[in-house]
C-alpha cells in the first residue's frame, strides 16, 4: 500500500493540469486546420450549402460554416453532390485511396444518387457514393492528422474510504497508407488494505501493402498488473493482417504474427523474470452508428512457441453514447488471463469501467 501511495503522491497536480492541456490540444487544433469556406454541398430534397468539408467518418461528413460555431455532421446518405477546389484523400471499402479536388460527377447536381468525383493532376476517378467510406484532407500539419480521446471515471465509497478510477487515452496519427497509434489504460482500486493497480501501454503501426485490404503491422506492448503480481510484461513483434469489411457502419480486421516477450513478476514468482517467444492471433471489430452506439471488439491470442501448452488472451471491449458533440459516455471491459504463470500467481485480471470522454 505505501509504494502505490509514494506512485500516486503526484496524481493531483497531474490531473490538475489536464484542463490545460486539453485547452492547448483543441486551440492549436482549430488553429492550424482553417480552410477557405468555398465547398458546396447539394443535398437530395435540393438545399444547397456553402462550407468547409472537414472529414467523412463514420456515415457523417464534418463541416464548418460561416454562421455556426464549430463542426456539423451531415448524414452522408442525404447528399447528392460534393464540390470542393481544396486536395482530400477519398477512401473506399477495397482500401483504395484517391487523392484530388472534389468535382461534380454529373452535370446535374441534382441528381438522386451520390457519385464522388475526384480530379488529381493526372488521373480522374468517379466513384459511388455508397463505395466511398472515409474523406480527408490532405494537409501535411500534425495537427490536421491527429486524432485522438481522453476518457475519466472517478467513483468513491465511504465505506473503508474505497476508491476508483480509469483513466484511458488514445492517438492516432494516420497518412494516406500508414498510420501509427498508441493506447493507454490506467486503472486504480483502494480501500482499506487492499489496492490493485493496472497499467496498460499499447503502440502500434500499420503500412498498406500492394493489395489495398492487407496491411504489414509492427505492435509493441506493455502490461503491469498487481492482481497478477506482474511488475512489468513487455511484448514487441509484428506480423500482417486482412481488412475484411469496412463500410460507413462496420469495420473488421483479422492479423497474425510472432512476438517476443519478457516478463517481470514479483519477488513472489519461482522464476520471476522470463523470456519466451509467441504467436499472436488478433482481430478488431468495430460497429458504430451516430448519435447512438459505438461497439469496439479488440481481441488477442497468444500461443507460446517455446513454452507448449501456454496461451495468454487479452480482451478489451468498449461501448460509448454520444452525449454531446465531442463528449461520449464510455462503458469498457477488459481481460488478461494466462493458462500458465509462475507458481502459485493469478492466472487473470478482469474489471470493468464507465467514463466520460472527450473526442478531437
Amino acid at each position: 500500500m505505501k509504494d502505490i501511495r509514494l506512485r500516486y503522491r503526484h496524481l493531483p497536480s497531474v490531473i490538475s493540469a489536464l484542463p490545460m492541456f486539453l485547452f492547448l490540444v483543441f486551440t492549436l487544433t482549430a488553429i492550424c486546420s482553417a480552410r477557405p469556406r468555398t465547398d458546396v454541398i447539394w443535398f437530395k430534397n435540393g438545399d444547397r450549402i456553402t462550407c468547409e468539408i472537414l472529414k467523412l467518418e463514420k456515415g457523417y461528413l464534418y463541416v464548418r460554416i460561416e454562421y455556426s460555431e464549430g463542426t456539423i455532421p451531415l448524414d452522408w446518405s442525404k447528399i447528392a453532390s460534393v464540390v470542393s477546389p481544396q486536395s482530400f484523400v477519398v477512401a473506399d471499402k477495397e482500401g483504395k485511396r484517391y487523392t484530388g479536388i472534389l468535382q461534380n460527377a454529373e452535370e446535374k447536381s441534382e441528381s438522386k444518387e451520390l457519385n464522388v468525383s475526384v480530379v488529381g493532376e493526372s488521373t480522374r476517378a468517379q466513384l459511388s457514393g455508397t463505395e466511398v467510406v472515409g474523406l480527408k484532407r490532405t494537409d501535411t500539419s500534425i495537427w490536421q492528422n491527429l486524432h485522438g480521446g481522453i476518457d475519466i471515471g472517478l467513483n468513491y465509497a465511504k465505506q473503508q474510504n474505497r476508491v476508483q478510477y480509469n483513466f484511458d487515452s488514445n492517438v492516432l496519427f494516420e497518412r494516406a497508407k500508414w498510420n501509427a497509434a498508441a493506447d493507454y489504460a490506467s486503472n486504480f482500486s483502494g480501500g482499506g488494505d487492499v489496492s490493485n493497480l493496472r497499467n496498460d501501454l499499447r503502440l502500434t503501426g500499420t503500412r498498406q501493402l500492394i493489395s489495398p485490404r492487407n496491411f504489414a503491422a509492427g505492435l509493441s506492448e506493455f502490461l503491469q498488473s498487481n492482481e497478477q503480481q506482474l511488475d512489468l510484461r513487455t511484448t514487441l513483434g509484428g506480423g500482417f493482417g486482412h481488412t475484411f469489411l469496412n463500410t460507413n457502419n462496420s469495420f473488421l480486421v483479422a492479423y497474425g504474427g510472432a512476438v517476443w516477450n519478457r516478463e517481470h513478476y514479483s519477488s513472489q514468482a519461482t522464476n520471476p523474470i522470463a523470456d519466451s517467444a509467441e504467436a499472436i492471433l488478433g482481430t478488431q471489430v468495430n460497429f458504430f452508428r451516430f448519435k447512438t452506439t459505438n461497439v469496439l471488439i479488440d481481441a488477442r491470442v497468444y500461443p507460446s512457441l517455446t513454452d507448449l501448452g501456454r496461451v495468454r488472451f487479452d480482451l478489451n471491449t468498449s461501448l460509448k453514447f454520444r452525449i454531446a458533440k465531442e463528449l461520449d459516455w464510455k462503458f469498457g471491459y477488459f481481460l488478461n488471463f494466462d493458462s500458465r504463470p509462475p507458481q502459485n500467481l493469478p492466472k487473470s485480471d478482469y474489471g470493468s469501467t464507465s467514463s466520460l470522454g472527450w473526442r478531437f
